[in-house]
């Protein structure tokens, strides 16, 4: 249940203090409640995590949001679509535009014009010739302000060219808060995005396998010069892989901080921080804490065999393999409905269905094959 600190997680909180009462139950048997259908019984530690839920973690950053990567669900935001300026975390777009657009084999030479902005740099020299994917991780590794303008005229032809791109392709995303007027973040009036926004573009530059490999290395030797990731939670929080840091005067510390593990990939967009790896680390503890990713399985006991009118015996399987993400407290919850068409005969047709449901909610319905039992 996705959690926001507006008046959903108000509601959710005033919910979560009525059970607060049940918590000195301790161990013992579960405690019937009044929600779902038929009426759920939790145990004392599925209340402890459920009130869990309404308490997310106290963070410094104007705006902050907490999504789960893989489906976008947000769980948690702060002043999500508030205005801001991104500093460095620009450079995902012009990324993303460099591996739409280009290749990463592609030859580029570095023009005069890309060496004028100054601040963060890899120590490019006019007529040098380097490849794109080494530009990227110029890039994004040190968020270097001459790889940004240089990819920017190798893709466009010129900075503003490529700035126009970059608000289309922002349009073409949907991304209502953002606007663009250079490739690499400086502040600059009209230059500016949400933590909304930067969800969503994060997520559709993750897509591509490259941008991922590129921003989860923590160190890379790039056209002879050793480039150190600027994001510190890379080999320090478990799980970390990417995405990208920024900082200005008028942007203060942003990151977007990606980290996975078995039970899912999270998400943590952070604008204007005082402490944004106490803060990312916080909010990705809070994900690994409180959710997960479950594969959709059949028991092993007498729901994953059958019995056919004639005495054989059959081994049942799901169709196709699903996963869902849900609260960790509303797992044990999850039940299992088989249904056996009984006009079917057995032997590697469809010959029912599986519904995995949540109280009165169907979850997942997939399709149920037999096999002869070994």
């Amino acid at each position: 249940m996705p959690i926001s600190s507006n008046a959903a997680g108000r509601r959710i909180l005033l919910a979560s203090l009525l059970l607060l009462s049940l918590l000195n139950l301790g161990f013992g048997p579960p405690v019937l409640t009044s929600g779902g259908w038929p009426p759920l019984r939790l145990y004392p530690h599925q209340v402890r995590e459920l009130a869990g839920l309404a308490q997310p973690p106290a963070v410094t950053a104007q705006a902050a949001l907490l999504a789960d990567a893989r489906t976008g669900a947000v769980l948690f935001q702060r002043n999500a679509h508030q205005r801001l300026p991104p500093a460095s975390t620009t450079k995902i777009m012009t990324a993303l535009l460099a591996l739409e657009r280009g290749d990463l084999a592609d030859m580029v030479t570095v023009p005069p014009a890309a060496l004028t902005v100054g601040e963060a740099s890899m120590g490019l020299v006019a007529g040098e010739t380097l490849t794109l994917e080494e530009l990227l991780y110029g890039l994004l590794l040190i968020s270097a302000n001459d790889a940004a303008q240089t990819i920017a005229i190798h893709i466009a032809g010129s900075v503003e060219g490529f700035v126009a791109l970059m608000n289309a392709r922002a349009a073409e995303l949907g991304l209502t808060d953002t606007h663009f007027v250079n490739p690499h973040g400086l502040d600059a009036a009209q230059h500016f995005t949400s933590a909304a926004d930067l969800l969503t573009l994060t997520r559709q530059v993750l897509g591509h396998a490259d941008f991922g490999r590129i921003v989860a290395t923590p160190e890379a030797t790039v056209a002879g010069r050793v480039l150190v990731s600027t994001n510190e939670l890379l080999g320090t929080y478990p799980g970390a892989d990417g995405v990208k840091t920024g900082t200005t005067d008028a942007a203060g510390q942003c990151l977007i901080a990606s980290a996975r593990r078995e039970e899912g990939q999270a998400i943590v967009i952070l604008l204007g921080s005082g402490d944004r790896y106490g803060d990312a680390a916080a909010l990705l503890d809070f994900y690994f804490q409180h959710y997960a990713w479950r594969a959709l399985e059949l028991p092993a006991n007498r729901l994953s065999g059958f019995e056919d009118s004639a005495g054989q015996h059959w081994t049942l399987r799901l169709g196709e393999q699903s996963a869902l993400f849900l609260p960790r407290w509303q797992w044990p919850l999850v039940q299992l409905f088989r249904w056996i068409d009984p006009e079917v005969r057995p032997g590697g047709s469809v010959i029912g269905v599986v519904r995995f449901t949540l109280g009165r909610h169907l979850l997942a319905e997939l399709p149920l094959y037999a096999f002869v039992r070994e």
